[in-house]
């Protein structure tokens, strides 16, 4: 099984989580809290332009890390599409002019 941390896949990747690295007991609890437990797959959405912070689907919402903060993860590579891993397409936003709809 090969590790990696988060900040080193690109955009479109898939990962398992494998588990959470060492660290303080409430941030472990936040994490576990948002839904980021071992055996589940992450999809990594977009990253920031100057890498910080990461954008990931996770349990059908979108959720943004810091960086440092994602370290905490140990995480498993996975091959394949996005939806072979339950992971729905991104919809694209219409945006509606400056007004708003109907304007």
């Amino acid at each position: 099984m090969t590790t990696c941390r988060l900040r080193e896949l690109p955009i479109g990747s898939i990962a398992r989580i494998q588990g959470i690295r060492d660290t303080h007991r409430s941030y472990r609890s936040k994490l576990l809290s948002m839904g980021l437990t071992r055996g589940t797959p992450i999809l990594v959405r977009n990253v920031a332009p100057l890498g910080d912070p990461i954008l990931v689907s996770v349990r059908g919402f979108d959720l943004s890390l810091r960086r440092d903060e994602a370290d905490a993860l140990i995480l498993e590579p996975l091959d394949g599409e996005p939806e072979e891993h339950g992971f729905r397409p991104q919809r694209r936003r219409r945006r509606h002019g400056r007004h708003g709809v109907g304007a």
